[in-house]
């Protein structure tokens, strides 16, 4: 009579080790259901309608690893792509194992999502070719881009340190002109509030507020002529001692551009011309508008009567 085969025992854990098995291995199909439903939400706003694989991306970024913009976005989309659908901790091993340093795969990424995000990345993506010159661009706001790029023709052309001094050139220019915007828009509110002040007062006081509130505009007016302007023509004067009339005509230009500027007001306002007011009695009336503003044309005065 045969003896029976003997069958090894099923260890007395078993039972507890089958649910725990189970319980991970649908973590484990939930989470993989997760990464494919972000990587289809990312692959719909990137504009990617290729296959939604670890192994189809990968060959895809090796596909596109040359130089070139279009190339560089390409890449950008399926490493975004790809990082969603690796479990965690895998992502910088597989960007290794494809021949990129995990910074430089960080660019291409940064840049693809910035073109599906930024109607000016966009349309930069399809008229600069270098790829160094783009990724540089990127890196700032889009007011920088716009500026940059409108005042350069040779952008594929530069160096990296041309292109970051022209980029800091831009920069600097919209920083001083928001701060203009930022003076002109606190001396506005100034002015508002000084009106709404004398609103308040009684006629006479008014009155008053609005003379001392011209004076002092026309005190700041002066200033800015008899000092920098002044400087700037006495400068102008020195650069051209070896032929004095070098800069006369320009010179000349300047201070035209302000007397017609004066004339103009004087029409816009039927004011009589007083520059060289012969008359005490409206040289007086003067210094009552102007206050010490106009002592230096009350100095002036005798010197006038004598010609």
């Amino acid at each position: 009579m045969a003896r029976p085969k003997n069958t090894p025992a099923a260890p007395a854990d078993m039972p507890e080790i089958l649910p725990a098995m189970a319980e991970q291995m649908t973590r484990g199909q939930d989470l993989a259901t997760e990464a494919q439903d972000a990587a289809h939400h990312l692959a719909l706003e990137l504009s990617y309608d290729g296959t939604l694989t670890v192994g189809a991306l990968e060959d895809e970024i090796r596909f596109y690893q040359r130089r070139s913009v279009e190339a560089l976005l390409e890449t950008g989309k399926r490493l975004l792509l790809l990082k969603e659908l690796t479990p965690h901790g895998e992502f910088v091993q597989r960007v290794e194992i494809l021949g990129f340093h995990i910074k430089t795969a960080q660019r291409f990424m940064r840049a693809a999502a910035r073109v599906a995000k930024s109607a000016t990345v966009s349309l930069l993506a399809t008229e600069v070719k270098n790829q160094k010159a783009f990724l540089e661009l990127i890196t700032e706001d889009d007011e920088v881009i716009e500026k940059t790029v409108a005042g350069l023709d040779t952008i594929d052309r530069m160096s990296a340190s041309e292109l970051r001094a022209a980029l800091r050139d831009t920069k600097a220019d919209l920083q001083a002109a928001g701060e203009r915007i930022n003076a002109k828009n606190k001396q506005i509110d100034r002015l508002e509030r000084e009106k709404q002040r004398i609103a308040r007062l009684p006629r006479d006081e008014a009155l008053l507020a609005l003379q001392k509130e011209a004076t002092d505009q026309m005190n700041d007016a002066l200033g800015c002529i008899r000092g920098n302007l002044r400087q700037a023509l006495i400068a102008l004067k020195d650069d051209g001692r070896d032929d004095p009339d070098s800069n006369a005509v320009f010179c000349a230009g300047l201070v035209g551009q302000l007397a017609h500027q004066l004339a103009l007001l004087r029409d816009e306002f039927d004011l009589p011309d007083v520059s060289n007011a012969r008359d005490l009695q409206t040289i007086a009336e003067m210094a009552q508008w102007s206050g010490p503003a106009a002592a230096p044309a009350a100095a002036v005065e005798p010197e006038a009567a004598a010609h």
